[in-house]
Protein backbone atom coordinates (compact mmCIF):
# COMPACT_ATOMS: atom_id res chain seq x y z
CA UNK A 1 0.00 0.00 0.00
CA UNK A 2 1.32 3.41 -0.92
CA UNK A 3 0.96 5.83 1.97
CA UNK A 4 0.95 9.51 1.15
CA UNK A 5 -0.50 12.82 2.26
CA UNK A 6 -4.22 13.36 2.66
CA UNK A 7 -6.41 16.40 2.72
CA UNK A 8 -8.35 18.48 5.12
CA UNK A 9 -8.01 22.21 5.64
CA UNK A 10 -4.99 24.45 5.86
CA UNK A 11 -3.47 23.00 8.98
CA UNK A 12 0.23 23.77 9.36
CA UNK A 13 2.21 26.96 9.54
CA UNK A 14 5.28 26.20 11.62
CA UNK A 15 8.30 28.44 12.10
CA UNK A 16 11.72 27.46 13.37
CA UNK A 17 14.64 29.66 14.32
CA UNK A 18 18.07 28.12 13.83
CA UNK A 19 21.12 29.07 15.87
CA UNK A 20 22.71 30.75 12.84
CA UNK A 21 22.08 34.49 12.95
CA UNK A 22 18.43 33.97 13.93
CA UNK A 23 17.45 32.82 10.43
CA UNK A 24 13.83 31.69 10.07
CA UNK A 25 12.35 29.06 7.77
CA UNK A 26 8.60 28.45 7.73
CA UNK A 27 6.56 25.51 6.47
CA UNK A 28 2.97 25.69 5.27
CA UNK A 29 1.05 22.46 4.55
CA UNK A 30 -1.99 23.08 2.39
CA UNK A 31 -5.04 21.05 1.48
CA UNK A 32 -5.66 21.07 -2.29
CA UNK A 33 -8.83 18.94 -2.06
CA UNK A 34 -10.93 20.96 0.40
CA UNK A 35 -13.87 18.50 0.32
CA UNK A 36 -11.66 15.60 1.40
CA UNK A 37 -10.56 12.38 -0.27
CA UNK A 38 -12.46 9.20 -0.94
CA UNK A 39 -11.25 6.24 1.08
CA UNK A 40 -8.92 4.40 -1.27
CA UNK A 41 -8.90 7.47 -3.53
CA UNK A 42 -6.43 10.14 -4.45
CA UNK A 43 -6.01 13.78 -3.50
CA UNK A 44 -3.50 16.57 -3.86
CA UNK A 45 -1.60 18.64 -1.35
CA UNK A 46 1.07 21.30 -1.25
CA UNK A 47 4.03 22.16 0.95
CA UNK A 48 5.50 25.65 0.86
CA UNK A 49 8.82 26.29 2.62
CA UNK A 50 10.02 29.89 2.85
CA UNK A 51 13.38 31.21 3.97
CA UNK A 52 13.02 34.72 5.40
CA UNK A 53 16.48 34.72 6.96
CA UNK A 54 19.76 36.11 5.59
CA UNK A 55 21.39 32.71 5.16
CA UNK A 56 20.76 30.13 2.42
CA UNK A 57 19.27 26.83 3.51
CA UNK A 58 18.79 23.31 2.17
CA UNK A 59 15.68 21.16 2.44
CA UNK A 60 17.31 17.91 3.46
CA UNK A 61 14.48 15.36 3.71
CA UNK A 62 10.93 14.76 4.79
CA UNK A 63 9.12 12.03 6.66
CA UNK A 64 5.49 11.27 7.45
CA UNK A 65 3.14 8.66 8.84
CA UNK A 66 -0.59 8.11 9.22
CA UNK A 67 -2.42 8.54 12.50
CA UNK A 68 -5.98 7.51 13.37
CA UNK A 69 -7.46 8.27 16.79
CA UNK A 70 -3.97 9.10 18.03
CA UNK A 71 -2.36 5.84 16.89
CA UNK A 72 0.15 5.40 14.10
CA UNK A 73 -0.96 3.12 11.27
CA UNK A 74 1.50 1.63 8.83
CA UNK A 75 5.15 2.39 8.31
CA UNK A 76 6.51 5.92 7.92
CA UNK A 77 7.48 7.13 4.46
CA UNK A 78 9.32 10.07 2.93
CA UNK A 79 12.80 10.47 1.55
CA UNK A 80 15.81 12.64 0.82
CA UNK A 81 15.23 15.95 -0.99
CA UNK A 82 18.47 17.97 -0.78
CA UNK A 83 16.91 20.98 -2.50
CA UNK A 84 18.39 24.47 -2.10
CA UNK A 85 16.25 27.09 -0.32
CA UNK A 86 18.01 30.42 -0.91
CA UNK A 87 17.61 33.40 1.38
CA UNK A 88 14.43 35.33 0.63
CA UNK A 89 13.01 32.55 -1.56
CA UNK A 90 10.44 29.84 -1.19
CA UNK A 91 10.07 26.30 -2.52
CA UNK A 92 6.70 24.76 -3.37
CA UNK A 93 6.22 21.02 -3.58
CA UNK A 94 2.94 19.86 -5.16
CA UNK A 95 2.18 16.22 -4.44
CA UNK A 96 -0.58 13.65 -4.80
CA UNK A 97 -1.28 10.71 -2.56
CA UNK A 98 -3.83 8.08 -1.61
CA UNK A 99 -5.95 7.82 1.51
CA UNK A 100 -5.82 4.11 2.45
CA UNK A 101 -9.16 2.54 3.28
CA UNK A 102 -7.81 1.04 6.49
CA UNK A 103 -6.69 4.46 7.69
CA UNK A 104 -10.03 6.10 6.93
CA UNK A 105 -11.90 3.27 8.69
CA UNK A 106 -9.65 3.31 11.76
CA UNK A 107 -10.17 7.06 12.18
CA UNK A 108 -13.99 6.97 12.22
CA UNK A 109 -15.99 8.83 13.30
CA UNK A 110 -13.32 11.53 13.03
CA UNK A 111 -10.73 12.36 10.40
CA UNK A 112 -7.40 10.64 9.96
CA UNK A 113 -4.21 12.68 10.03
CA UNK A 114 -0.93 12.73 8.23
CA UNK A 115 1.83 13.75 10.61
CA UNK A 116 5.43 14.45 9.74
CA UNK A 117 8.24 16.94 9.33
CA UNK A 118 10.76 18.48 6.95
CA UNK A 119 14.41 18.68 7.94
CA UNK A 120 16.09 21.95 6.94
CA UNK A 121 19.82 22.69 7.17
CA UNK A 122 21.35 26.15 7.56
CA UNK A 123 25.06 26.34 8.06
CA UNK A 124 26.03 23.45 10.31
CA UNK A 125 22.63 23.18 12.02
CA UNK A 126 19.59 21.06 11.17
CA UNK A 127 16.04 21.84 12.28
CA UNK A 128 12.81 19.85 11.92
CA UNK A 129 9.65 21.67 10.82
CA UNK A 130 6.58 19.70 11.87
CA UNK A 131 3.21 19.47 10.15
CA UNK A 132 -0.11 17.77 10.78
CA UNK A 133 -2.90 17.53 8.22
CA UNK A 134 -6.35 16.31 9.17
CA UNK A 135 -8.07 14.11 6.63
CA UNK A 136 -11.85 13.96 6.33
CA UNK A 137 -13.22 11.14 4.22
CA UNK A 138 -15.08 12.41 1.14
CA UNK A 139 -18.26 10.63 0.05
CA UNK A 140 -20.75 11.22 -2.74
CA UNK A 141 -24.13 12.66 -1.71
CA UNK A 142 -26.14 9.71 -3.07
CA UNK A 143 -25.82 6.02 -3.92
CA UNK A 144 -24.40 4.73 -7.19
CA UNK A 145 -26.37 2.81 -9.79
CA UNK A 146 -24.68 0.45 -12.24
CA UNK A 147 -25.77 -0.05 -15.86
CA UNK A 148 -23.99 -2.66 -17.98
CA UNK A 149 -23.02 -2.60 -21.62
CA UNK A 150 -21.27 -5.40 -23.48
CA UNK A 151 -17.71 -4.49 -22.44
CA UNK A 152 -18.10 -1.59 -20.01
CA UNK A 153 -20.41 -0.51 -17.21
CA UNK A 154 -21.47 2.90 -15.92
CA UNK A 155 -21.61 3.27 -12.13
CA UNK A 156 -22.97 6.76 -11.54
CA UNK A 157 -25.07 8.54 -8.97
CA UNK A 158 -28.72 7.56 -9.37
CA UNK A 159 -29.81 11.09 -10.26
CA UNK A 160 -27.51 11.11 -13.31
CA UNK A 161 -29.78 8.66 -15.11
CA UNK A 162 -32.93 10.77 -14.72
CA UNK A 163 -31.94 13.28 -17.40
CA UNK A 164 -29.59 11.07 -19.44
CA UNK A 165 -31.40 10.69 -22.77
CA UNK A 166 -28.99 8.57 -24.82
CA UNK A 167 -27.71 5.95 -22.41
CA UNK A 168 -27.80 3.08 -24.89
CA UNK A 169 -26.10 5.04 -27.65
CA UNK A 170 -23.37 6.03 -25.21
CA UNK A 171 -22.81 2.44 -24.15
CA UNK A 172 -22.76 1.35 -27.78
CA UNK A 173 -20.11 3.95 -28.69
CA UNK A 174 -17.87 2.96 -25.78
CA UNK A 175 -18.38 -0.75 -26.46
CA UNK A 176 -17.41 -0.23 -30.09
CA UNK A 177 -14.29 1.69 -29.04
CA UNK A 178 -13.35 -1.19 -26.71
CA UNK A 179 -13.77 -3.67 -29.59
CA UNK A 180 -11.67 -1.49 -31.89
CA UNK A 181 -8.83 -1.34 -29.38
CA UNK A 182 -9.00 -5.10 -28.97
CA UNK A 183 -8.74 -5.38 -32.76
CA UNK A 184 -5.72 -3.06 -32.80
CA UNK A 185 -3.78 -4.61 -29.92
CA UNK A 186 -5.02 -8.19 -29.74
CA UNK A 187 -5.42 -7.75 -25.97
CA UNK A 188 -8.33 -8.12 -23.52
CA UNK A 189 -7.60 -6.12 -20.37
CA UNK A 190 -8.46 -7.61 -16.98
CA UNK A 191 -9.07 -11.02 -18.51
CA UNK A 192 -12.00 -9.71 -20.53
CA UNK A 193 -13.98 -8.54 -17.50
CA UNK A 194 -16.09 -5.43 -18.01
CA UNK A 195 -14.41 -2.14 -17.22
CA UNK A 196 -16.41 0.20 -14.98
CA UNK A 197 -16.71 3.98 -15.27
CA UNK A 198 -17.18 4.80 -11.59
CA UNK A 199 -18.18 8.22 -10.33
CA UNK A 200 -16.19 9.29 -7.27
CA UNK A 201 -15.64 12.35 -5.08
CA UNK A 202 -13.34 15.06 -6.48
CA UNK A 203 -9.70 14.07 -6.96
CA UNK A 204 -6.68 15.69 -8.66
CA UNK A 205 -7.56 14.57 -12.19
CA UNK A 206 -10.46 14.49 -14.64
CA UNK A 207 -10.36 10.68 -14.41
CA UNK A 208 -7.83 7.89 -14.03
CA UNK A 209 -7.60 4.42 -15.52
CA UNK A 210 -7.93 0.92 -14.11
CA UNK A 211 -10.50 -1.85 -14.09
CA UNK A 212 -12.60 0.81 -12.36
CA UNK A 213 -12.00 4.07 -14.23
CA UNK A 214 -12.49 6.67 -11.53
CA UNK A 215 -14.44 9.71 -12.74
CA UNK A 216 -14.18 13.03 -10.95
CA UNK A 217 -17.78 13.86 -10.01
CA UNK A 218 -17.23 17.54 -10.83
CA UNK A 219 -17.10 16.71 -14.55
CA UNK A 220 -19.59 13.86 -14.91
CA UNK A 221 -22.69 15.99 -15.45
CA UNK A 222 -21.26 17.92 -18.40
CA UNK A 223 -19.86 14.73 -19.93
CA UNK A 224 -23.32 13.14 -19.98
CA UNK A 225 -24.79 16.30 -21.52
CA UNK A 226 -22.15 16.10 -24.24
CA UNK A 227 -23.03 12.48 -24.96
CA UNK A 228 -26.69 13.47 -25.27
CA UNK A 229 -25.60 16.22 -27.66
CA UNK A 230 -23.88 13.68 -29.92
CA UNK A 231 -20.37 14.45 -28.66
CA UNK A 232 -18.23 11.49 -27.63
CA UNK A 233 -16.08 11.90 -24.52
CA UNK A 234 -12.41 12.11 -25.40
CA UNK A 235 -11.56 11.56 -21.74
CA UNK A 236 -13.59 8.38 -21.32
CA UNK A 237 -12.14 6.77 -24.44
CA UNK A 238 -8.64 7.92 -23.44
CA UNK A 239 -8.93 6.03 -20.15
CA UNK A 240 -10.06 2.90 -21.98
CA UNK A 241 -6.95 3.31 -24.13
CA UNK A 242 -4.74 3.31 -21.04
CA UNK A 243 -6.29 0.02 -19.96
CA UNK A 244 -5.31 -1.61 -23.24
CA UNK A 245 -1.62 -1.15 -22.48
CA UNK A 246 -1.51 -4.64 -20.99
CA UNK A 247 2.04 -4.98 -22.36
CA UNK A 248 2.99 -1.35 -21.82
CA UNK A 249 6.20 -2.23 -20.00
CA UNK A 250 7.60 -3.26 -23.39
CA UNK A 251 7.06 0.07 -25.17
CA UNK A 252 6.23 2.78 -22.61
CA UNK A 253 9.34 4.52 -21.30
CA UNK A 254 7.96 7.64 -19.54
CA UNK A 255 4.77 9.53 -18.73
CA UNK A 256 4.34 11.23 -22.13
CA UNK A 257 4.78 7.93 -23.97
CA UNK A 258 2.00 6.44 -21.82
CA UNK A 259 -0.31 9.31 -22.78
CA UNK A 260 0.59 8.93 -26.46
CA UNK A 261 -0.25 5.24 -26.30
CA UNK A 262 -3.71 5.89 -24.82
CA UNK A 263 -4.46 8.46 -27.50
CA UNK A 264 -3.08 6.30 -30.31
CA UNK A 265 -5.66 3.64 -29.48
CA UNK A 266 -8.32 6.34 -29.22
CA UNK A 267 -7.47 7.48 -32.74
CA UNK A 268 -7.85 3.98 -34.16
CA UNK A 269 -11.21 3.65 -32.43
CA UNK A 270 -12.44 7.07 -33.57
CA UNK A 271 -11.52 6.30 -37.16
CA UNK A 272 -12.86 2.76 -37.39
CA UNK A 273 -15.89 2.10 -35.15
CA UNK A 274 -19.02 1.18 -37.15
CA UNK A 275 -21.20 4.00 -35.78
CA UNK A 276 -19.55 7.15 -37.10
CA UNK A 277 -22.41 9.45 -36.08
CA UNK A 278 -20.49 10.84 -33.08
CA UNK A 279 -18.66 14.14 -33.23
CA UNK A 280 -16.03 15.94 -31.14
CA UNK A 281 -15.51 19.68 -30.86
CA UNK A 282 -12.39 21.29 -32.31
CA UNK A 283 -11.16 22.37 -28.90
CA UNK A 284 -8.05 20.22 -29.42
CA UNK A 285 -5.76 22.40 -31.54
CA UNK A 286 -2.20 21.87 -32.64
CA UNK A 287 0.23 24.80 -32.11
CA UNK A 288 0.28 26.99 -35.20
CA UNK A 289 -2.97 25.52 -36.54
CA UNK A 290 -5.77 27.28 -34.60
CA UNK A 291 -9.39 26.42 -35.24
CA UNK A 292 -11.43 29.20 -36.86
CA UNK A 293 -14.25 28.13 -34.54
CA UNK A 294 -13.56 25.75 -31.62
CA UNK A 295 -17.22 24.75 -31.64
CA UNK A 296 -16.79 23.14 -35.06
CA UNK A 297 -17.83 19.49 -34.84
CA UNK A 298 -15.24 17.08 -36.18
CA UNK A 299 -15.41 13.46 -37.17
CA UNK A 300 -12.90 11.11 -35.61
CA UNK A 301 -10.84 11.14 -38.81
CA UNK A 302 -10.84 14.95 -38.85
CA UNK A 303 -9.61 15.07 -35.26
CA UNK A 304 -6.63 12.88 -36.14
CA UNK A 305 -5.83 14.91 -39.27
CA UNK A 306 -6.22 18.37 -37.74
CA UNK A 307 -4.82 17.74 -34.28
CA UNK A 308 -2.55 14.76 -33.73
CA UNK A 309 -1.01 14.70 -37.19
CA UNK A 310 -0.04 18.38 -37.02
CA UNK A 311 2.01 18.34 -33.84
CA UNK A 312 5.78 18.28 -33.98
CA UNK A 313 6.65 21.47 -35.88
CA UNK A 314 7.97 23.31 -32.84
CA UNK A 315 10.10 20.34 -31.85
CA UNK A 316 11.50 19.77 -35.33
CA UNK A 317 12.61 23.39 -35.83
CA UNK A 318 14.32 23.62 -32.45
CA UNK A 319 17.61 21.68 -32.64
CA UNK A 320 18.33 22.39 -28.98
CA UNK A 321 15.50 20.06 -27.94
CA UNK A 322 16.33 16.41 -27.39
CA UNK A 323 14.07 13.40 -27.81
CA UNK A 324 13.44 13.12 -24.08
CA UNK A 325 11.65 16.51 -24.17
CA UNK A 326 8.97 15.27 -26.56
CA UNK A 327 5.44 15.82 -25.29
CA UNK A 328 2.90 13.05 -25.71
CA UNK A 329 1.25 14.86 -28.62
CA UNK A 330 4.59 15.45 -30.35
CA UNK A 331 5.62 11.81 -30.21
CA UNK A 332 2.08 10.88 -31.23
CA UNK A 333 2.50 13.04 -34.33
CA UNK A 334 5.60 11.09 -35.31
CA UNK A 335 3.96 7.69 -34.97
CA UNK A 336 0.71 8.86 -36.54
CA UNK A 337 2.71 9.92 -39.61
CA UNK A 338 4.19 6.44 -39.81
CA UNK A 339 0.67 5.03 -39.57
CA UNK A 340 -0.56 7.30 -42.35
CA UNK A 341 2.22 6.11 -44.65
CA UNK A 342 2.25 2.39 -43.78
CA UNK A 343 -1.24 1.72 -42.44
CA UNK A 344 -2.83 0.46 -39.24
CA UNK A 345 -2.06 -3.18 -40.01
CA UNK A 346 1.63 -2.51 -39.37
CA UNK A 347 0.78 -1.44 -35.83
CA UNK A 348 -1.53 -4.39 -35.33
CA UNK A 349 1.45 -6.63 -36.04
CA UNK A 350 3.64 -4.38 -33.88
CA UNK A 351 1.45 -4.91 -30.79
CA UNK A 352 1.20 -8.64 -31.48
CA UNK A 353 4.97 -8.94 -31.69
CA UNK A 354 5.18 -7.86 -28.07
CA UNK A 355 2.62 -10.50 -27.15
CA UNK A 356 4.73 -13.14 -28.90
CA UNK A 357 7.85 -11.97 -27.02
CA UNK A 358 5.98 -11.88 -23.71
CA UNK A 359 4.55 -15.37 -24.21
CA UNK A 360 8.02 -16.65 -25.08
CA UNK A 361 9.17 -15.61 -21.61
CA UNK A 362 11.41 -12.80 -22.78
CA UNK A 363 12.12 -9.75 -20.63
CA UNK A 364 11.37 -6.20 -21.85
CA UNK A 365 14.26 -3.75 -22.28
CA UNK A 366 14.89 -1.69 -19.18
CA UNK A 367 16.46 1.45 -20.66
CA UNK A 368 14.28 3.96 -22.53
CA UNK A 369 16.81 4.04 -25.38
CA UNK A 370 16.49 0.28 -25.80
CA UNK A 371 12.70 0.40 -25.79
CA UNK A 372 12.78 2.98 -28.59
CA UNK A 373 15.31 0.96 -30.59
CA UNK A 374 13.10 -2.12 -30.23
CA UNK A 375 10.13 -0.09 -31.48
CA UNK A 376 12.18 0.93 -34.52
CA UNK A 377 13.36 -2.63 -35.06
CA UNK A 378 9.83 -4.09 -35.04
CA UNK A 379 8.34 -1.35 -37.21
CA UNK A 380 11.20 -1.60 -39.70
CA UNK A 381 10.59 -5.34 -39.94
CA UNK A 382 6.83 -4.98 -40.32
CA UNK A 383 6.99 -2.20 -42.91
CA UNK A 384 9.86 -3.77 -44.82
CA UNK A 385 11.60 -0.38 -44.72
CA UNK A 386 14.66 0.85 -42.84
CA UNK A 387 13.08 3.41 -40.54
CA UNK A 388 16.29 4.32 -38.69
CA UNK A 389 16.78 7.57 -40.69
CA UNK A 390 13.17 8.54 -39.97
CA UNK A 391 13.62 8.01 -36.23
CA UNK A 392 16.93 9.90 -36.37
CA UNK A 393 15.28 12.85 -38.10
CA UNK A 394 13.18 13.21 -34.96
CA UNK A 395 16.36 12.85 -32.88
CA UNK A 396 15.37 9.55 -31.28
CA UNK A 397 18.38 7.62 -29.86
CA UNK A 398 18.30 5.05 -32.66
CA UNK A 399 21.25 3.81 -34.74
CA UNK A 400 21.66 0.93 -37.20
CA UNK A 401 23.76 -0.81 -34.56
CA UNK A 402 21.17 -0.39 -31.77
CA UNK A 403 18.36 -1.63 -33.99
CA UNK A 404 20.41 -4.63 -35.12
CA UNK A 405 21.29 -5.49 -31.52
CA UNK A 406 17.63 -5.44 -30.41
CA UNK A 407 16.53 -7.31 -33.49
CA UNK A 408 18.99 -10.08 -32.67
CA UNK A 409 18.33 -10.08 -28.92
CA UNK A 410 14.63 -10.68 -29.47
CA UNK A 411 15.05 -12.91 -32.51
CA UNK A 412 12.68 -10.84 -34.59
CA UNK A 413 13.66 -12.59 -37.80
CA UNK A 414 12.54 -15.99 -36.55
CA UNK A 415 8.87 -15.53 -37.25
CA UNK A 416 5.99 -13.13 -37.44
CA UNK A 417 3.14 -13.31 -34.94
CA UNK A 418 -0.15 -14.53 -36.30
Amino acid sequence: MRYALVVGSLVALVGVTTPTAGATVTLKAENRQPKGWAAGGWGSYRFTLRNDGPEDATIVKWTAHWEANGKQIGDPWGGDINQPLPSGKEVTRDEVGELPVEVANAAKPGPAAMVGSFTVRQGSSNADLAFRIEVPEAVLPEPLRRIAGKTVELELMESRFRDFQHLQRTLDWVDQCYSAMMDLTGEKPFGGKRMVFEEAPPHPWWAYAGEHMILNTDFVGQTLKDFDDGLISFGWIHEVGHNFDVLGRWYIWNGPSAEWQANFKLCYAFETIPDQSFRIKWTFQAPGYPAPDPNTRLTGHDLVERFFLMFGDQYMVDPSRTWDTLSSDEMHSFFQRLQRVYGWDVFKRWYRTYRRLEDAGMTPPEKPEEKVSLIAAILSKETGVDLVPTFQRWRFPVTPESVKALRERYKLDEGRPG
